[in-house]
């Protein structure tokens, strides 16, 4: 474990993700319970077939439920990933043309050059991360949070909806004490009493046990993001692909909640071994969501995160947002949605 400030350091984790992106545990902002479908993408894609990196098969089943999947001029080739730096680094390695991820991977990425772009996102008023503390702790409050042990994966969205909980009362990273571990160890960290807290996914507190109590956080949008490969852009056919996938994909992205008996058992029962009722409960409670091309909002939350971010040294302070945008493609998507008749 590592209780101390750490400093820019990307680059190591970047070597460290390559060397890790084909070991696929579990995925605390997307509920895998390890394993990977399809295969890891092979270097160098092609006009005919679209390389994707997916989270839980959060993208591949609403495509292949709702039928958007069919009748498309290039196979899908389906990739699924732990997390956000685990796709950074397959996008790195050149083993993908999409790939979807929670906002803070997304400003790693930039940092890092892997060479991508954000073309679309999925913004719900309702977020899934919260922060969990022993129901016996005298943390009362997130300024109680102060001084003490905090496990969360670093450079996950996880690490950035901490940072925006501590900025809402005044402090930061540095005035707590960072318990850095992979997803699939923050159960087991909470549980042991390494940590005072762990920042974790609303859905599955069951897992930590009756004694664990949820804090009251602030109001915080998420996003989930869709991000292509510079490289695939560049080519027209693959750049005609990924406009066309898109489009699917925010048609796609409305059909669960249309279908929400189906989805529920195909996704959080069959998919995450969850328990039906209380899957249906959490499901109910989310909004309507629907990807649309890059919106000023995301664009907004991630300068935000960004200053968050490099204020303690997780990211250079030359880093700039407006790199993670294709503006030309942006446009070009637009068009592609008002042809679509989808909304913006």
């Amino acid at each position: 474990m590592r209780y101390r400030r750490t400093r820019w350091r990307w680059p190591v984790l970047a070597q460290a993700g390559l060397i890790a992106v084909l070991a696929f545990g579990f995925a605390a902002c997307g509920g895998d319970d390890g394993g990977s479908t399809g295969s890891t993408g092979s270097s160098g894609g092609t006009a005919g077939t679209l390389r994707i990196g997916d989270q839980s098969k959060s993208l591949e089943l609403p495509i292949t439920l709702s039928g958007q999947g069919q009748g498309t001029s290039y196979k899908l080739n389906w990739n699924n990933f732990a997390d956000g730096p685990h796709m950074n680094a397959a996008f790195s390695a050149d083993r993908l043309d999409v790939g979807f991820m929670g906002d803070t991977p997304v400003l790693f990425a930039n940092a890092s050059d892997a060479g991508v772009v954000a073309v679309a996102v999925s913004e719900s008023s309702v977020n899934s991360q919260t922060i969990f503390v022993p129901k016996d702790s005298d943390i009362r409050d997130l300024a109680g949070l102060k001084g003490k042990r905090i496990a969360f994966t670093q450079g996950t969205s996880l690490h950035g909806y901490l940072l925006n909980q501590l900025a809402s009362v005044g402090l930061d990273q540095d005035d707590v004490k960072v318990v850095n571990v992979p997803a699939a160890s923050l159960v087991a960290t909470f549980s042991s009493g390494e940590a005072d807290a762990v920042v974790y996914v609303r859905q599955y507190g069951a897992a930590l046990g009756a004694t664990a109590r949820e804090l009251k956080t602030s109001p915080l949008p998420q996003y989930s993001v869709l991000l292509a490969a510079k490289d695939a852009l560049a080519d027209p056919a693959r750049r005609a692909a990924v406009t066309d996938f898109v489009v699917r994909l925010s048609r796609a992205s409305t059909w669960p909640k249309e279908h929400p008996d189906e989805w529920v058992q195909k996704y959080y029962v069959e998919t995450l071994k969850q328990d039906p009722k209380a899957s249906r409960t959490f499901f109910d409670s989310l909004p309507r969501t629907r990807y649309t091309p890059v919106s000023d909002s995301f664009i907004e939350s991630q300068r935000v995160q960004a200053k968050l971010l490099s204020a303690v040294g997780e990211l250079p302070t030359s880093l700039s947002v407006d790199n993670e945008i294709d503006k030309d493609f942006k446009l070009e998507l637009r068009d592609a949605f008002t042809a679509a008749s989808l909304p913006l």
